[in-house]
């Protein structure tokens, strides 16, 4: 008998009933206004709701103003709440979906993020290096908080969710008190498990007493902390226990990882680094010492076919995908439906949501620009309808290149790429190349599907000279895109250097030798994966900059596995040194404080890594040509920067190719807003 379950079938979660087994997770979006949930929450929410998902958990809505940390998130221990999250209620019931409200303190989490209070913790144990130490709360305020958890859930309730999640993982207050390695009190809410475990007991039996009997209750935990001394599967299978024991638990959502300064906090958004489904063996222990229990399973769930596969393996009963729905609004009904276009699915680079939410702005995605923006978005699209067709030139066929002719095709316009290469990626084709970077590949793969959707001439090995801009028969363009991106940057002082570019560092790392030094003066994710690269082919790493930090610009959920990848193997790297010539085979740097000069001795080669510069001869030639023509400057072309800024720039460029009055207008309200 066929016993398989699809995960696209209704399902009855304990008391909880949805039309299918697919849940977009609690995530911060950075969208909060006042306290509350926001315009842009509910266009948001709504986009991702008619997409078919069947279970959405809002943020966590912190519980007390302890918890807040920035000034941009949902505050449920204010009344007001009950208003914005009734109608974000209303709107995701609208389109078919459930909505289940996340009740939350993060702790010792909420200092240094714009809010002039000090973080509560279950010790003084900071976060991490750089985090403000917590004040260790007394009992009456461990009372307090407890307290607030209950008033915010009955605020929650009647708002009309149909659920209520309570967050116990992630490092998060609770976790700060189940965890050892957060956890050094020595009253009856420390020591053993049973004492560590009683802030957790205490939350939940107050968010049930608050309740009504018939609201079904999520639990969100972490399995495992991935943390030295900290919280490890066994542990959470022991602390777990009681609590489904115990309490009318209807969903048990098994997440991973503690926001902690270590290599943990990579782990609690994992990126491409990793493989999809790195810690699918968390819910399905839970899976098996819970049989009866409901559990959803999370963590770089890519896509359905991976949600599936961890369905067909008896790993869980629903399962949660985040940043898929960031990237893929419509994830589910696209995969459902053979004639629609394909998704663009998440490359899990970390960029436009992590990267952002760590820096406090809302979040964006590098497949899907439209993230948080979607009425604008919509906006500008119906007035670039509605206009007449042009012919459209778009010149570069990397992110920006591409998102504009696709855009522009999609609304009608006659579109031309060139592209001098005969690939299609631009510099896209050369980070996917790098370990840990092959998610590029997969965007690359996505952009090009998009231009045969959108059916774009393309024309590959085909430099944009003049006479294709200037009159020439196929070259009469009523607008002109250049999306050329940026060349790498000269300096004279590399002929001091036994140098090898970038690009023949990554072709042919057998060129550069037994010892390769990095100058990374760029700051991205490049040094670190040009490192691991040649790592791999037995050389010698010593990576120098001359700031503080390494790749300053990668975010912090991001860099401690790129770093764990490169200890042990050889890698060595240099802080705060400016590089001044060679001595031989030696490269002599200097401390920019003291001045002392200091040796790298047995150099073989030197790469260095710069910010590029814009490519802008072909716009200086549209400038200088009597044939006035219109045009615009996207991506890199216009200054370097990333695929995030590349891509809205691109799609915002080729929505806007007609130039007219309501176009312009409707384009107006989205320039700037990345």
């Amino acid at each position: 008998m066929n016993t398989r379950v699809d995960l696209f079938e209704p399902v009855l979660a304990g008391r909880l009933w949805l039309r299918n087994r697919v849940v977009m997770p609690a995530h911060t979006t950075n969208f909060a206004v006042d306290g509350g949930f926001s315009a842009r929450h509910l266009a948001y929410h709504r986009a991702r709701a008619a997409g078919g998902v069947g279970l959405i958990i809002t943020e966590g809505m912190r519980v007390h103003p302890t918890s807040l940390g920035r000034t941009n998130t949902v505050a449920a221990f204010d009344d007001r709440i009950v208003n914005s999250l009734g109608e974000l209620v209303r709107t995701v019931h609208a389109e078919g979906a459930k909505l289940a409200g996340q009740l939350l303190h993060v702790g010792r989490q909420a200092g240094g993020h714009g809010v002039l209070t000090a973080p509560w913790g279950a010790s003084p144990i900071p976060w991490s290096a750089t985090a403000a130490v917590p004040h260790e709360m007394t009992t009456a305020e461990i009372a307090e908080v407890v307290a607030a958890f209950g008033a915010a859930a009955a605020r929650v309730e009647s708002a009309g969710v149909d659920a209520v999640e309570i967050h116990l993982g992630h490092g998060h207050l609770p976790q700060q008190f189940l965890s050892p390695a957060s956890n050094r009190r020595t009253d009856g809410y420390g020591g053993s498990l049973t004492n560590r475990l009683r802030f957790a007991r205490e939350v939940v039996e107050s968010v049930l007493a608050a309740i009504s009997a018939t609201l079904p209750v999520v639990l969100r935990i972490s399995g495992d902390e991935f943390l030295a001394g900290g919280l490890d599967l066994g542990q959470m299978l022991a602390a777990t226990e009681p609590l489904v024991r115990d309490y009318p638990v209807d969903l048990l959502h098994v997440s991973h990882s503690a926001y902690v300064g270590t290599a943990s906090v990579a782990t609690q958004i994992a990126d491409m680094s990793f493989p999809p489904m790195p810690f699918r063996h968390l819910p399905r222990a839970f899976k098996e010492a819970f049989p009866d229990l409901a559990i959803l399973a999370v963590g770089r769930v890519d896509n359905l076919d991976n949600a599936q596969a961890l369905l067909d393996d008896g790993d869980a009963d629903l399962v949660a995908l985040a940043r898929p729905h960031i990237a893929a609004p419509a994830l589910v009904a696209r995969h459902r439906d053979p004639a629609a276009p394909p998704a663009r699915h998440c490359i899990a680079c970390n960029q436009g949501c992590a990267g952002r939410l760590e820096l406090g702005l809302p979040i964006s995605c590098v497949v899907n620009p439209e993230v948080g923006l979607e009425q604008e978005w919509a906006a500008l699209r119906a007035a670039a309808r509605s206009g007449s067709p042009r012919r459209v030139l778009v010149v570069g066929g990397g992110p920006a290149g591409i998102e504009a002719a696709c855009a522009a095709a999609s609304v009608g316009h006659r579109v031309t790429l060139v592209e001098a290469e005969r690939e299609l990626g631009g510099a896209l084709r050369l980070a996917a190349r790098l370990p840990m970077r092959t998610g590029f590949r997969l965007m690359i793969d996505q952009l090009a599907a998009a231009v045969r959707h959108h059916g774009v001439d393309v024309r590959l090995g085909t430099p944009a000279g003049s006479a294709l801009l200037g009159g020439e028969p196929g070259g009469d363009w009523d607008h002109v895109v250049l999306a050329t991106g940026a060349a790498p940057t000269p300096d004279a002082d590399d002929e001091a250097y036994p140098t090898v570019s970038v690009q023949q560092a990554v072709e042919r790392p057998e060129t550069t030798g037994a010892h390769v030094v990095i100058i990374d003066e760029d700051g991205t994710t490049t040094a670190l994966a040009l490192a691991d690269l040649l790592l791999g082919h037995g050389r010698r790493v010593t990576l120098v900059t001359d700031r503080p930090a390494l790749s300053w610009r990668v975010p912090v959920y991001t860099r401690p596995a790129l770093l764990d990848r490169l200890r042990g193997r050889g890698f060595c790297a240099v802080l705060m040194r400016v590089p001044a010539g060679m001595d031989g085979d030696a490269l002599r740097c200097v401390d920019p404080i003291s001045g002392r000069s200091e040796r790298i001795e047995d150099v073989s080669s030197v790469v260095p890594l710069r910010v590029p510069s814009a490519r802008t001869d072909l716009e200086n030639h549209l400038r200088a040509t009597e044939r006035a023509v219109g045009h615009q400057l996207v991506g890199d072309a216009y200054t370097p920067r990333t695929a995030l800024e590349a891509v809205f720039e691109g799609r915002l460029a080729g929505l806007t190719a007609s130039r007219t009055p309501d176009v312009l207008a409707a384009g107006a309200a989205l320039r700037g807003r990345l």
